[in-house]
């Protein structure tokens, strides 16, 4: 199953809050697993290196004071968390969080006042819909969030089409679904998909005073049309299950927050 869930929070506190907090909304994401079960927690944080979950930054549903990077969060102030699940496990932990219960992200206290499950199917369904789908000539990725590479262990803030395709099939693989995507065979094929238009901006985000990458966001249409019919219902299929997998590293704590469209 893959899953999109968005959680309504307010603030119990007052508290300073960096804008890059995915760090912080990990933890709390992984408070959740080891609150609903303690053995799902300890095997996805401990024994998967690819994690099957995403979560975006904390998003305040108003503008708030800030400072260097901070907002300046007040009690009573409201969020939205958007969390996203590969497998029913993970689904049903968060799906089963109650109103009213309490998560920390650093010094900032929030409650889970609403619980929604925005999209929720399985694998199969997905690569079905994607083999009925309408003919199409070109897709529109629109990050929402920074997306970062590593290529030759140096950061990679390039929108090349074979990084995304192929770190959309590593993590396909890695969720164990349904049919196979052979990364080395995609990573070759988006190679000939060309960028033909693009608005976006690239910068260096820090986790900390000394670490951080570098990383892109905006939307970026890719040409397909040369591709059989077959080839680019696998860019599709790769490209909606990025919806819920994210584009790229550190899709656990925040980056690589993905909307798509076919033209």
């Amino acid at each position: 199953m893959l899953g999109e869930i968005i959680l309504k929070l307010t603030a119990e506190n007052s508290a300073e809050l960096k804008f890059i907090n995915g760090r912080l909304m990990r933890a709390a994401f992984f408070q959740i697993l080891n609150s609903a079960s303690p053995q799902l927690g300890s095997f996805i944080h401990e024994k998967m290196n690819l994690k099957p979950f995403t979560v975006s930054f904390l998003n305040p549903e108003k503008n708030l004071p800030n400072f260097e990077g901070h907002w300046r969060v007040r009690r009573g102030d409201k969020f939205s968390w958007r969390v996203t699940g590969l497998n029913e496990e993970i689904l049903q932990a968060i799906l089963s969080v109650p109103v009213g219960y309490q998560i920390q992200a650093g010094n900032l206290f929030l409650s889970v006042q609403k619980i929604s499950a925005e999209k929720i199917i399985s694998a199969q369904d997905l690569i079905s819909e994607v083999k009925n789908s309408a003919p199409f000539k070109k897709i529109e990725f629109k990050f929402l969030s920074p997306v970062s590479f590593r290529t030759d262990n140096l950061d990679a803030p390039y929108p090349r089409a074979d990084l995304i395709f192929s770190s959309l099939a590593d993590k396909w693989t890695q969720a164990q679904l349904p049919a196979t995507a052979d990364k080395k065979t995609l990573r070759e094929l988006a190679k000939n998909i060309r960028l033909t238009e693009w608005e976006g901006r690239s910068k260096k985000f820090f986790f900390a005073n000394d670490r951080g990458t570098l990383a892109f966001w905006g939307k970026f249409l890719y040409e397909v049309e040369n591709f059989s019919d077959d080839v680019k219902k696998v860019f599709k299929l790769l490209a909606k299950f990025g919806e819920f997998a994210g584009v790229g590293r550190l899709t656990g704590q925040g980056f690589g927050q993905t909307q798509i469209k076919f033209l």
